[in-house]
């Protein structure tokens, strides 16, 4: 079995050799330095990669929104506020469940768009027949269908 070096060992090797002291106060130095290049550059980079693809971070005029694709990533997000928080510090972050879900909200409505189309004798008829209609509930719902004819 070999025996392992420790840190302090290592360390003296480094200080040791003149280049190789020069390297490790660069390390050290550029060590430093990159906490706040980071924290300066996306805070979102303070979350773990597939949190990342699915949250988007919003500024708003008081606060910062987190948009999250799906509750469960909203939960998840939770769980990593407070590296988000120390990401920018001194504001508010309120998590907001949208992402698909309004996509699928804008898709419902080009798909309303796109309803079959009746024919403009068979809306005719519909609309007659909804004019000898009593019930109210009844007469627009045939109405509506109406609606649905062929324009000219």
């Amino acid at each position: 079995m070999s025996k392992t070096t420790s840190p302090k060992a290592l360390l003296a090797l480094l200080s040791g050799h003149p280049t190789l002291s020069g390297l490790t106060r660069e390390a050290k130095k550029t060590a430093r330095q990159e906490p706040d290049t980071a924290a300066a550059t996306d805070p979102l980079d303070c979350l773990p990669p597939a949190l990342r693809e699915r949250v988007t971070l919003v500024e708003d005029s008081m606060r910062w929104l987190a948009i999250a694709e799906t509750s469960a990533t909203a939960q998840l997000l939770r769980f990593h506020l407070p590296k988000l928080q120390q990401a920018l510090p001194g504001q508010q972050i309120k998590i907001v469940v949208g992402g698909k879900r309004q996509m699928q909200r804008s898709n419902v409505r080009a798909n309303q768009q796109d309803k079959p189309k009746l024919a403009r004798e068979s809306a005719r008829q519909i609309a007659d027949l909804a004019d000898t209609i009593e019930d109210k509930g009844l007469k627009a719902s045939l109405q509506r269908l109406a609606s649905r004819g062929e324009s000219e």
